[in-house]
């Protein structure tokens, strides 16, 4: 039981910390191409940002993993567990779903952290007839992660996973349901846009994503740090107590 607790808050505080990094991340990101937006669904702009940008974009990708990805692998746990009772087959589909968008997407930033530095280095002190090279080398970078690991199958997997929890939550807890719902049709969006060729839709996925996901950890992040009774109701509990081993009533699942 100790460990479910510290478990639980350990997941609350990584989800809470996931905010700030993903605003870093942003800042990063937009940083590395002197904040010109375009640089969300162009990623060649930065390929002509300047040898500064490197140092920039390998950090916003760190920030990725570690803003966007990995912190909420614990919260799809303990989601898990809560919901699972509902419907078992769905909430384990939902959560499979998520946890391949964390390690896809993971992978993909760990791949442009480490490939695209040296390119940008390169391409800013190299001559005409090599920049054209190093060009072609980073749009296949760049569009092998970007519209295929990213925005093409991780939001896919991502929409499909957010929209079953989504349901899931409805039923205990209206707007966090809501919210999460609106976030798997943003990724879906993105998705679909993606497969369509149209840029037009699939930004406008891919920035109500970027806003909303951290938010959404960081709700349920506090929510955990709370002692929200969603999270100790089913693990028998007592929010004022948490080394008790009384069980209590196995409440309605909510969330928040």
């Amino acid at each position: 039981m100790h460990d479910d607790c510290s478990f639980r808050r350990m997941a609350g505080v990584v989800a809470v910390a996931s905010l700030p990094l993903a605003v870093g991340n942003l800042l990063a990101m937009l940083g590395a191409v002197n904040f010109n937006l375009n640089g969300i669904s162009e990623p060649i702009v930065l390929l002509h940002a300047g040898a500064g940008a490197a140092g920039l974009w390998r950090w916003s990708m760190i920030l990725d993993i570690a803003g966007y990805y990995l912190p909420i692998v614990p919260l799809l746990f303990l989601l898990r567990n809560l919901l699972r009772p509902q419907s078992p087959n769905w909430v384990d589909l939902s959560t499979a779903c998520l946890l391949a968008y964390c390690f896809v997407g993971a992978i993909g930033g760990a791949i442009l952290a480490t490939a695209l530095p040296t390119l940008i280095s390169d391409y800013a002190s190299a001559t005409a007839a090599h920049q054209a090279n190093l060009a072609t080398v980073f749009t296949g970078y760049t569009d092998a992660i970007y519209r295929g690991l990213w925005n093409l199958l991780e939001e896919f997997l991502a929409g499909v996973g957010w929209i079953g929890i989504g349901l899931a939550l409805r039923s205990g807890q209206r707007r966090l349901g809501l919210v999460t719902l609106t976030l798997g049709a943003a990724c879906l969006l993105d998705s679909l846009g993606t497969a369509l060729n149209i840029d037009a839709i699939s930004t406008v996925g891919l920035v109500i994503y970027l806003v909303l996901a951290p938010l959404w950890a960081c709700w349920l992040g506090v929510a955990l740090l709370r002692n929200s009774p969603a999270f100790t109701r089913r693990s028998g509990v007592h929010p004022e107590n948490e080394h008790s081993t009384d069980r209590v009533p196995t409440g309605s699942a909510s969330v928040g």
